[in-house]
C-alpha cells in the first residue's frame, strides 16, 4: 500500500502528524494541492488495513492547528486488494495496481479518507472510494 495527503488547491498546510492506529505513521510537511489526490507518499508495508486516523496541520493562514480522528470503513481492505488496471495519458496500461491511501484535509477543518488506484487525477479507469470522513477541532496557533 502507498499512502500520502493532500488538500484543497491553494490551501497550503503544513501537516504535522498523520498516524494510523496510533501504532505507525507517515510523514505529510508542506501540502498545497490536491483533495483527493497525493503528490508525495510513502510505501507502508507490513501494517494491516488501517481502522482510524489521527491528523494534526497548522493552517497559517488562519493561524489554526486542526486536529481531529476519522474511523476508516473496514470495506476499504477489500477494495484495496480489487482495484482495477488504470490507463496513463501515454496509454500504457498500468495492471499492477498499489492501493493508495490518501488523507484529505480541507481549509474548514474537513478529513476525509480515501482509496485509489492512482495517486491522482489524470488516468483513464481511476477509482475514488471515500473511506472515511470527519470534522477537525481546531485551537489558536500560539
Amino acid at each position: 500500500m502507498v499512502a500520502g495527503v493532500g488538500t484543497e488547491n491553494g490551501n497550503a498546510i503544513w501537516g504535522r502528524s498523520v498516524v494510523f492506529d496510533d501504532t505507525w505513521g507517515i510523514p505529510s510537511g508542506a501540502i498545497g494541492c490536491c483533495y483527493g489526490e497525493t503528490r508525495a507518499t510513502v510505501g507502508v508495508y507490513d501494517q494491516k488495513f488501517p481502522e482510524k486516523v489521527v491528523v494534526e496541520w497548522l493552517d497559517k493562514s488562519e493561524n489554526r492547528i486542526y486536529y481531529g480522528e476519522v474511523a476508516i470503513d473496514k470495506a476499504g481492505y477489500k477494495l484495496a486488494k480489487n482495484l482495477p488496471p488504470f490507463t496513463a495519458h501515454t496509454g500504457k496500461v498500468f495492471k499492477d495496481v498499489k492501493p493508495y491511501l490518501i488523507i484529505g484535509m480541507g481549509e474548514t477543518g474537513e478529513i476525509k479518507v480515501w482509496i485509489s488506484n492512482t495517486p491522482s487525477a489524470g488516468f483513464t479507469g481511476r477509482v475514488l472510494h471515500e473511506l472515511g470522513s470527519g470534522q477537525a477541532q481546531w485551537r489558536e496557533n500560539n
